[in-house]
């Protein structure tokens, strides 16, 4: 194993409880996808698994930094507790809002593994056979896989920074003007949802989720631009809070609103109420009211005088204090 992903792997063990292994397998294409990775838990074991050596060491490298991210507390994670009741529209509302999700992590994961000297000349053009490998070339009007090559643009895009920064500015340009004559309409929209993310300070938990929350909004912006249906994260998506200590302590009506949703609870099958924050309307945390119309206000008055850490607690949703 390289020495460094060895170092990284003994990181993700001393924050992991358990123990956490990685898995190469036979095959190798030629293309670098970060979708290969697979992680599967028994009892208190986590495999990595990547069943093609093509680049290995970065996606694990990648899959470990995310993790250690992660346990570390550092990176709000995702939630899906909504549906609609139709399985193939929510898996393709997980996939898109997980790919926004693991973009904005990969701002900070790609960096770090370019420093670490993992991202190489072989590397890019290997991410590049990949993204061809995944895509088709845009056709003069929208078609149905116009958000797909967004999504795959945008985290090309990350990447290519990651290389840029890594001294291979030259090689990064040249890929981006492949992607730019292939998929013009995906480059376009990509650049402006990528700006925002390369600018930010993403060592902060908020900054982090703040990019995230604008990431969802400007998919949205983007669709409607391209005249596609929107995804409506920002609604669809439980995101995990970064609160102050006050604000904690503080009414769930200092910082929430609650809405009736058009959804459904995925884990009481009731129709969902969703609390959004007030400054970035982001899904925070989703309830069940009592059936009984005469119940709700009297839980509606207490769930707004309960304190945010008090609810919090009692759904089970993690938060991240801020520092």
């Amino acid at each position: 194993m390289n020495p460094k992903l060895n170092e990284l792997l003994e990181q993700a063990n001393q924050v992991y409880p358990g123990t956490v292994m990685t898995r190469v397998g036979q095959k190798q294409d030629g293309l670098l996808r970060m979708d290969r990775a697979e992680q599967s838990a028994l009892a208190d074991r986590l495999l990595i698994e990547v069943p093609d050596q093509t680049e290995a060491d970065f996606v694990l490298g990648n899959e470990l930094l995310q993790l250690v991210l992660t346990l570390n507390g550092i990176t709000p994670q995702i939630y899906f507790a909504l549906t609609f009741n139709d399985e193939d529209l929510d898996q393709q509302l997980i996939t898109i809002a997980t790919r926004l999700h693991r973009t904005v992590l990969h701002a900070i994961t790609y960096q770090e593994l370019a420093k670490q000297g993992f991202l190489t000349a072989d590397t890019v053009a290997a991410f590049l056979a990949g993204v061809k490998d995944e895509l088709s070339v845009e056709a003069a009007n929208v078609d149905g896989e116009d958000l797909f090559r967004l999504l795959t643009v945008l985290d090309a895009q990350v990447f290519l920074a990651a290389a840029d920064k890594a001294g291979l500015a030259d090689l990064a340009a040249d890929v981006f003007a492949t992607l730019k004559e292939d998929y013009p309409r995906a480059t376009a929209q990509a650049e402006k949802l990528v700006a925002p993310i390369l600018a930010a300070n993403l060592k902060d938990s908020r900054q982090i989720r703040k990019q995230m929350v604008r990431l969802f909004t400007g998919l949205d912006e983007s669709l409607t631009e391209l005249e596609l249906p929107t995804v409506n994260a920002n609604q669809y998506v439980t995101l995990t809070p970064v609160l102050s200590q006050r604000q904690l302590d503080g009414s769930v009506a200092n910082l929430y609103e609650v809405f009736h949703s058009e959804m459904t609870d995925f884990q009481t099958k009731e129709t969902a109420f969703v609390g959004v924050g007030k400054q970035d309307h982001q899904n925070t945390f989703v309830v069940t009211p009592p059936k009984d119309e005469a119940d709700r206000p009297k839980f509606f008055t207490e769930l707004y005088q309960t304190s945010v850490k008090e609810l919090l607690t009692k759904l089970a949703l993690p938060y991240i204090l801020r520092q």
